[in-house]
């Protein structure tokens, strides 16, 4: 019993280590820095600071994380970036406006790193059918009113 589960390991580990020397698997081919003081083309002014730390603050205007969400747009190397609910997960003096960044992005694949490009093109606010901004902050809840909500945490485009 234990020479044939040896054996089946044995044949186990040599076609996994076969499927890996076959498959090159990821391959990393840019990287790309966006700098953290860079801030978005909103048009908004003042400073946003974190609940109960009036020390604490950054521009209305952060470009922030671009991270919940990176789409492409399908023409131009044109992309669409969504922060999440602001800065200080939210937490704020004054609601985080909510808003979406498109983004014209490329990569010169024979450039040392960092090879990949990312210029802000426009910065929108996202809104709800009323015109209403949405914003990040979790007060923003209305209960039993969803249309009255305006708190949104964005996650992602479709």
């Amino acid at each position: 019993m234990l020479r044939i589960c040896g054996a089946a390991l044995a044949v186990l580990a040599l076609l996994t280590s076969s499927i890996w020397a076959v498959t090159p698997g990821i391959t990393r081919i840019g990287k790309g820095l966006v700098d953290g003081s860079a801030i978005d083309k909103s048009g908004l002014t003042g400073s946003i600071c974190k609940a109960g730390s009036p020390t604490t603050c950054v521009p209305k205007t952060i470009f922030g994380g671009f991270g919940s969400d990176l789409t492409y747009t399908g023409h131009d190397n044109v992309f669409i970036a969504a922060p999440d609910r602001g800065p200080f997960d939210g937490l704020t003096d004054v609601p985080y406006v909510d808003r979406f960044h498109f983004l014209h992005i490329t990569t010169d694949l024979g450039a040392p790193f960092p090879n990949i490009h990312v210029l802000l093109l426009d910065t929108r606010f996202l809104k709800n059918e009323l015109g209403q901004t949405f914003v990040g902050a979790a007060g923003a809840v209305v209960q039993n009113d969803e249309l009255a909500t305006l708190r949104l945490d964005p996650e992602g485009f479709e």
